[in-house]
């Protein structure tokens, strides 16, 4: 009996330091179904293309993938990682000439796909929560308008450190949540910007989050295009909150 009392102390010990890292390392997975409205122009010179009237978008379901990681340490930020697929094509009638595409009928592929690393601090921790930090964006995509003989395309290979702010604010006696996002930058006629406003239901460790999202893009002189985009519309999450 001593010598089983011995071996179990070995993991009794080992559950009890599981238990007491859990209160203070956490993360989450999710997943998020964002159905958006486009809207902007693009211009060359005098020329320009309306991303709706001639390009022909139109609302359009993106999808993005995230993962977050929080922990106790000072100094440390926590971890956020996310990829947002923002890849639509579509076929509209230019009226008019565009960077050496001739009026007609054309094919745009517009692609501002992007992977976030968010590395923020959190300064609240209780019925209002507060996060704070930098939100790097890497942007690999394109604006590409062509017919049959003729191709128009810009490059949009940006790398950029938006400023992040988040606020959430809990429910009393309750598994839900009300919260704010920000993520922007703005500089030398560039501006970035990507906000959302959500309602959070929490079921033991997964969620449901419904909200709105609003992301506008303008780029100066981008391989001499200059891009002035705006997405927005409702969008649903999903996930795991341990």
């Amino acid at each position: 009996m001593k010598n089983l009392s011995k071996l179990l102390i070995v993991p009794l010990a080992l559950v009890a330091s599981v238990s007491a890292q859990a209160d203070f390392i956490g993360g989450s997975v999710e997943a998020t179904y964002w159905y958006a409205g486009l809207g902007g122009d693009a211009s060359i010179g005098s020329a320009s293309v309306d991303i709706e009237d001639d390009l022909d978008f139109d609302k359009k379901s993106f999808f993005e993938l995230a993962a977050t990681v929080e922990h106790p340490v000072p100094l440390i930020p926590n971890v956020r990682l996310k990829y947002s697929d923002l890849d639509q094509t579509e076929n509209g009638t230019l009226g008019s000439a565009f960077d050496g595409v001739s009026a007609g009928s054309i094919e745009t592929n517009l692609d501002l796909s992007n992977v976030g690393l968010v590395l923020y601090y959190e300064i609240l921790d209780n019925w209002v929560s507060a996060d704070v930090g930098l939100d790097l964006r890497k942007f690999d995509g394109q604006l590409k308008i062509s017919n049959a003989t003729q191709t128009s395309q810009t490059d949009i290979d940006e790398f950029l450190p938006l400023g992040y702010v988040s606020a959430e604010f809990a429910m009393p006696f309750t598994d839900m949540s009300a919260g704010v996002e920000i993520s922007a930058i703005s500089y030398s006629g560039n501006s970035i910007h990507d906000a959302k406003v959500r309602l959070r239901q929490g079921f033991s460790l997964a969620f449901i989050e419904i909200g709105y999202r609003q992301m506008g893009i303008k780029f100066d002189d981008l391989s001499n295009t200059d891009v002035d985009i705006d997405f927005s519309g409702v969008y649903l999450s999903t996930g795991l909150d341990f």
